[in-house]
């Protein structure tokens, strides 16, 4: 489902307009951003639980030429589903 098709969908469900549902998309994102960057949590209800990890430096081997190069250390978005919604899909 193309971004298009999610706004198009929930404007269908809930009666709003497509702009409407493409700003409330947009503000979830940037809502989102700002507070796995401050540190906390995101839970969606129903459909999983949002969070930052940082993860530390390491050295990997480049699969073309085998050579070692160092990845830096970052912080990473990770995501756990819920049990409702893993046991609805599968």
């Amino acid at each position: 489902m193309t971004k298009n098709e999610l706004i198009a969908a929930i404007a269908d469900e809930t009666g709003k307009t497509k702009a409407d549902v493409s700003a409330i998309l947009a503000s979830l994102g940037a809502t989102v951003a700002k507070t796995l960057k401050q540190g906390d949590d995101v839970t969606l209800g129903g459909i999983g639980k949002l969070s930052a990890a940082k993860r530390e430096a390491r050295e990997a081997r480049n699969p073309s030429t085998g050579a070692t190069i160092k990845v830096p250390a970052k912080t990473v978005v990770k995501f756990k589903v819920t049990k409702d919604l893993a046991d609805a899909v599968a």
